[in-house]
């Protein structure tokens, strides 16, 4: 997948649960002007799956993982670049 022209830079985001990852995953998806199915295709798995993270739907792997970072006092951030124009997602 090619990964569209970058612009403006985003604020970075706390990601402290599944779902504040699925918030930004979806944000990110949507700032490139890409739906859900086109990037789930390049990515290889199900819409309905993508559709699950960017709902922030808890999941085993998800949830552990979440639990350990806690635990151990890490912080999470993200943030992504917008683009200026989209690009395909061949690749």
């Amino acid at each position: 997948m090619d990964i569209p022209a970058l612009g403006t830079l985003m604020p970075s985001v706390d990601i402290r649960k599944p779902a504040d990852l699925g918030q930004t995953l979806r944000a990110a998806r949507e700032a490139r002007s890409v739906t859900q199915e086109e990037l789930a295709s390049a990515l290889g798995f199900s819409r309905y799956y993508l559709s699950e993270l960017e709902s922030g739907k808890p999941n085993m792997y998800a949830t552990r993982l979440f639990r350990a970072l806690r635990k151990l006092g890490v912080r999470v951030t993200v943030s992504f670049d917008l683009p200026r124009a989209r690009e395909s997602l061949d690749g």
